[in-house]
């Protein structure tokens, strides 16, 4: 279960730092952000991250509809997607890209803070 638990908290922040860093390139509009290896493995730690999620989820019993610091966290994940879209895929402008990048890293901050609390209030539970 702790190796479960490791895999989720390495994918997590691997995500993290992948989303940070692919958004610099596609602001800086470099090439790399349009390379295949760029474009296939936030999938692939993405899909680690959530598999490893529900099969913590379904070790530990826990449900989104008890728990509601869990259905945030799922709530603020597809808000990161969204922001994630509008920084690679709808960002025209410089502006668009920026408000991706900026609100995706505000809601992934959001998200690793309600995981370290177990609290909707993120990190302000936790002062």
């Amino acid at each position: 279960m702790q190796f479960v638990k490791e895999i989720h908290i390495f994918c997590a922040y691997t995500t993290g730092l992948g989303f940070l860093l692919r958004g610099v390139l596609v602001i800086m509009q470099s090439s790399l952000s349009r390379h295949r290896l760029t474009r296939i493995l936030p999938h692939v730690i993405d899909t680690c991250l959530l598999v490893s999620g529900l099969l913590m989820a379904y070790l530990w019993s826990i449900s989104p509809f008890i728990h509601m610091w869990l259905s945030a966290k799922i709530l603020v994940l597809l808000v990161y997607i969204g922001f994630g879209l509008l920084m690679i895929r709808w960002g025209r402008s410089s502006r668009r890209r920026w408000l991706g990048l900026t609100g995706g890293l505000v809601a992934y901050s959001y998200i690793v803070g309600v995981a370290h609390s177990k609290s909707v209030l993120s990190y302000f539970s936790l002062i």
